[in-house]
């Protein structure tokens, strides 16, 4: 199966004399604040409207062109009969050193805009301001951007429902050098891969956990591999989880008639020698709460508890697309939390894989549970660091609301580059203290940690938890209970933080 949605997205090099065979069901420019156009519009002008008949489009054009720039109107549509281009849009461009996320507002209008006047084609052109950006990836930004605002979620609604109807993205440039026309395919070739591996994301954080059970994403894993043989798959049964002493792991999955998975996906596309980057997933693929249970209301929402797992799948997607030199291990810790005659009680004491025994205050504190057992497991890859994603505190919704991941970790140098690939990709990252202070939390007469701390704190007091079962390696713990879905303006999942994720296993040391 492929979670693209945009059948195509690459990138075209015009130059003065190709650009008359261009063609373009719809083109997309962005004007700059106080522009008369730049060569490229000057140059589809001189060919395509130069002759008697063409100077009323002409004319428009440069109204078009003078009206967005002066800040008189955000867009504008030309049409153009009987030439190789049907329509021009040109909306209004950031500043050059506006943030990133009015870029990305900007190429997701684009799409908005060409699926609106019902184009299936859609050109966009990279001017020297998108190319040549501080930013330095503002073209794989965009080639994500238009894939993962072309998701749109049918899969549980009548099959009568319309696809949108884009489904071509072609990104022009003007003029480059050879080299500068090669690494902008190359971004764009990147970003269409992030933007699909945000959708494969988002797709299976926003299916029915009944129909997203642990099986299932162990099926999609499978299925995977079929795509890109290049990966390995091994899973984890509840049989082999136990043989593991996975105690804390399967105390979560008990109340549950869906047995647990733990799905390991390999990634080798580096040295042989080189140690992997190891990503670790909270697939709770839905929290009741268990005999914690928690309120009815927004309980729908907890299928996206395995927004972790999730992006784990993502990321390890978008590494084989793009074959990635990089190794990689990608954990899914997948179960289900619901209560039962046979689920774990308050009070219960349970033993992780790693010896330490664990006292469950509250079983709705489950994602650690599954976390700290995954985390003892991956030791084994000897990695050159660990980062565990999960939705596992509202108090990091709380915190840091819908803007910004949390980070924390026992390595500042790994803490750097991961919020770095965040301000990078605008899928950021907001670093919170990890004090020795902190740790008291976790203290119990009854066993050697307990799975909740206080009342204050509650995102930092369950990385405290888990930074217990990963003193062997250099650790990071990304909270995105905030950032991994949206309620509104539309509710679902954001397929997040896959552009940070792949950022960070491409990039650093």
């Amino acid at each position: 199966m492929t979670y693209k949605v945009l059948a195509t997205v690459n990138h075209k090099s015009l130059d003065k004399k190709n650009i008359k065979q261009f063609k373009s069901g719809a083109l997309a420019v962005a004007v700059e604040k106080a522009s008369n156009g730049n060569d490229f519009v000057k140059h589809i002008k001189s060919t395509f409207f130069s002759s008697t008949k063409n100077q009323v489009i002409a004319k428009t054009i440069d109204k078009a062109v003078k009206d967005v720039s002066s800040g008189n109107i955000t867009h504008a549509w030309v049409e153009c009969p009987n030439v190789k281009i049907n329509k021009i849009l040109f909306i209004k461009q950031p500043d050059n050193k506006a943030e990133l996320r009015k870029w990305v507002e900007m190429f997701t209008r684009m799409v908005s805009l060409a699926n609106a006047h019902n184009e299936k084609e859609l050109s966009i052109h990279l001017n020297d301001s998108i190319i040549s950006n501080p930013f330095g990836n503002l073209v794989e930004v965009a080639a994500r951007t238009v894939e993962s605002s072309s998701y749109k979620f049918n899969q549980t609604k009548n099959k009568t429902v319309k696809k949108l109807p884009l489904s071509k993205v072609t990104f022009t440039s003007f003029q480059l050098s050879a080299s500068e026309s090669r690494n902008t395919s190359a971004a764009v070739k990147k970003g269409y891969a992030i933007g699909e591996g945000m959708n494969a994301t988002k797709f299976l954080g926003d299916l029915p956990a009944n129909h997203c059970t642990p099986r299932i994403i162990e099926s999609k894993a499978k299925q995977l591999k079929k795509i890109f043989p290049k990966l390995k798959i091994k899973s984890l049964n509840e049989k082999q989880l136990a043989q593991l002493k996975m105690g804390s792991y399967l105390s979560v999955a008990r109340g549950s008639i869906e047995p647990p998975r733990m799905i390991i996906i390999e990634y080798n596309g580096g040295p042989k020698n080189v140690a992997p980057a190891v990503l670790v997933g909270k697939g709770i693929t839905f929290d009741t709460g268990g005999i914690s249970l928690k309120p009815s209301g927004k309980m729908d929402e907890m299928k996206w508890d395995m927004g972790g797992a999730a992006s784990v799948f993502g990321v390890m997607q978008t590494l084989a697309r793009i074959n990635a030199k990089v190794n990689v291990i990608g954990v899914m810790a997948c179960a289900e939390n619901m209560p039962s005659s046979k689920a774990t009680k308050p009070g219960d004491v349970v033993t992780s894989m790693s010896g330490q025994t664990i006292e469950i205050l509250n079983t709705d504190a489950e994602g650690r549970l599954v976390l700290c057992d995954a985390l003892t497991y991956v030791k084994r890859y000897k990695p050159k660091y660990v980062i565990d994603i999960a939705t596992l505190t509202g108090a990091c919704v709380v915190a840091l609301g819908q803007h910004a991941s949390g980070l924390m970790s026992n390595d500042q140098k790994l803490a750097d580059n991961i919020l770095a690939a965040g301000e990078n990709t605008f899928d950021r990252a907001w670093q919170l203290p990890l004090w020795d202070e902190y740790q008291s939390c976790t203290k119990t007469n009854f066993a050697d940690l307990a799975n909740i701390g206080g009342s204050g704190a509650g995102t930092i007091t369950a990385a405290c938890f888990l930074s217990r079962f990963a003193e062997d390696f250099r650790w990071a713990h990304l909270d995105i209970a905030g950032t991994a879905w949206v309620t509104s303006p539309k509710k679902g999942s954001t397929g997040r933080p896959v552009p940070l994720l792949t950022e960070m296993v491409l990039s650093s040391k």
